[in-house]
């Protein structure tokens, strides 16, 4: 199963893809050492570092000099949007104005170096990034028992790095979401040696100014395994978490309705006989206490597409899709449900309206049958006509796409 890059109601779940690479990663000198904070659980924030001066006006087309290893997209208009991932061992970020053709370098702070080329995904140092509009972004570190979070709200020309003390053990940095720009969660976890993954929900409202210890495995959050989704609805309040625990295949889900405070798990029914982990392709949270998951599970031979919709604290219902080789899903603002399937070679587009009960399926003209190869496939929507595509192959090099027609056709971008 292919990690997906998901995106919906104007939110994005995280991308890391929140596996990480199961080779073993030696250790990296911290290339910005911050001074821990005096006392656990409060933030040392740096002051503002202006890198104006450090800003290059180089703009590349794609194809010409634009090479990131582990890319990651989130457009936020069908014009404008960022991608960001790893040149050699450094950090990199670029942002477009005109549709993903050309990309310009965003000015970042000093980050620590994590070799990728080497290695792959996964360092002790490697940087994620929540985006929350097209000024405010934050990157994010974990290493020696720090998160290290460095945030602007000016497009990059000014940081701000905040130093927060995390529990012994906590090793990765597991999801994020900036809601309008003051309120914000961030997830960290320990390692998951033998599926056992402790896990820290911190949150603030002040735009990272300050953050608060909220919820962790011994107060209502799953301690079992290491890739997990998570969303917060437009009221802050409302949420959803989901964990796959490898050892028992299944997937462990909590909500909350007070922001974080509290977790109550829930239960999902999933088909008896899976074979092999399940893979959550999509947790959403919207308007209304509306909450939304498509899990892909493995019966025998068979794969099996699962769409669960559900209200705060009500039962799940559940539409049931047959699939051959599920590649990426996304939902589109207007709530529409997308996905990229391989059939025998043939890329083909499915589009559901109604939460996954009806499917309509075409053939996606313009993406190469080489996609199927792929070592990640992620699809995104920042609007109900226009989606983008990032395709990384087996060594980590990325290959985009677009269509501006709702996924009828798709043209290569660069």
């Amino acid at each position: 199963m292919r990690p997906s890059t998901l995106f919906g109601f104007g939110m994005a779940a995280v991308v890391v893809t929140l596996s990480g690479c199961g080779a073993d990663t030696p250790s990296h000198a911290h290339t910005s050492a911050a001074p821990r904070a005096a006392s656990a659980g409060q933030a040392s924030v740096s002051a503002d570092v202006r890198l104006a001066s450090r800003a290059t006006a180089e703009v590349a087309t794609l194809a010409s000099s634009l090479r990131v290893a582990d890319a990651h997209m989130r457009m936020l208009t069908a014009h404008t949007g960022m991608l960001w991932g790893y040149r050699g061992n450094h950090f990199a970020m670029y942002e477009t104005i005109d549709g993903g053709h050309t990309w310009k370098p965003v000015p970042l702070p000093a980050l620590p170096t994590d070799d990728m080329s080497a290695y792959g995904p996964g360092g002790a140092h490697e940087v994620t990034a929540v985006i929350d509009s097209s000024a405010m972004w934050s990157l994010v570190s974990v290493s020696h028992d720090q998160a290290h979070i460095w945030t602007t709200k000016d497009a990059g020309r000014h940081w701000r790095e905040t130093t927060l003390p995390l529990p012994a053990g906590t090793v990765q940095f597991a999801a994020g979401q900036w809601m309008a720009g003051r309120l914000g969660f961030m997830l960290f976890e320990s390692d998951g040696y033998n599926g056992v993954a402790a896990k820290y929900l911190y949150r603030t409202e002040n735009g990272g100014g300050s953050w608060q210890l909220v919820a962790t495995s011994t107060g209502g959050l799953p301690h079992n395994g290491v890739r997990t989704a998570m969303a917060f609805a437009p009221n802050g309040k409302t949420g959803l978490l989901a964990v796959v625990d490898d050892l028992e295949k299944t997937v462990l889900v909590v909500e909350t309705n007070d922001g974080g405070l509290h977790w109550q798990p829930t239960s999902i029914s999933l088909p008896s006989g899976i074979v092999a982990p399940p893979s959550i392709e999509l947790a959403l949270a919207g308007p209304g206490e509306a909450l939304q998951l498509a899990i892909e599970v493995q019966v025998g031979s068979a794969s099996e597409l699962l769409v669960m919709n559900s209200s705060y604290g009500s039962s799940w219902d559940v539409a049931e899709i047959g699939v051959t080789h599920l590649e990426a899903m996304c939902a589109s603002p207007a709530g529409d449900l997308a996905a990229l399937e391989d059939k025998s070679g043939q890329q083909t587009w499915m589009v559901s309206p109604d939460g996954g009960q009806t499917w309509y399926t075409q053939p996606a003209q313009g993406l190469p049958a080489s996609l199927a190869d792929a070592a990640s496939v992620s699809v995104s929507a920042p609007s109900p006509s226009a989606f983008f595509l990032v395709a990384l192959d087996a060594r980590l090099a990325a290959s985009l796409y677009a269509s501006s027609d709702g996924g009828d056709t798709w043209q290569p971008l660069g």
